[in-house]
């Protein structure tokens, strides 16, 4: 931020360098295509690296950076609702540090510890990876900056224009439907469609 306010010519390199990954992680995980999540990080330095000014103080200056990718994938993500086809399964949503995470590496522990079961692994982590990327829009905006970018839910309020408890809502529903999705896969029973959570 000090090097903006100098206009150090070096500046706009080094905010890519130093937070360039973590935009790209997060616009990919809430649009689920490389292509718009590159345009997303685009749009978000080009927004920074004009809008910086604008910057209160009131946060962490990376805060604010996250706060503008999460609302440009956020807003890219509405204009393509009616577009929406491929889902990208390159996104890992799976981490230890996720609500999924959390769940599959206690539930397939075993699974993971076997050479035998690294394929049938895969394929349900990418399952769980395709289960978000069949939520709704919403849903899943507000699951991903709740529960895997760890955002308070006045920033994620603020992001989707909504009211704190509309996010809570919407969080919670997200959880629900994946819970739907993730209960067959933990007990073994039979895995109903994708489709299913859309409902």
């Amino acid at each position: 931020l000090n090097e903006l306010r100098d206009g150090n010519a070096e500046a706009a390199d080094r905010l890519l360098v130093v937070f360039g990954d973590r935009v790209y992680g997060l616009c990919l995980r809430i649009l689920g295509s490389q292509q718009d999540a590159e345009e997303a990080v685009q749009e978000t330095f080009l927004t920074v690296w004009t809008k910086w000014q604008t910057f209160q103080g009131k946060s962490k200056f990376s805060s604010w950076i996250y706060r503008i990718a999460a609302n440009h994938a956020y807003m890219k993500l509405r204009k393509r609702r009616k577009h929406q086809g491929n889902v990208s399964l390159d996104v890992d949503l799976t981490g230890s540090d996720t609500w999924i995470g959390r769940n599959i590496s206690v539930a397939w522990a075993n699974d993971a510890a076997s050479p035998s079961h690294e394929v049938e692994l895969k394929e349900k982590r990418a399952l769980l990876e395709r289960a978000i990327q069949e939520l709704k829009p919403g849903y899943r905006t507000a699951y991903i900056l709740r529960d895997i970018e760890g955002m308070c839910l006045e920033e994620i309020a603020e992001i989707m224009n909504l009211s704190e408890p509309a996010v809570k809502s919407r969080v919670h529903r997200a959880r629900l439907k994946l819970r739907k999705i993730l209960a067959p896969l933990l007990y073994g029973t039979t895995v109903k469609h994708l489709g299913d959570i859309n409902g």
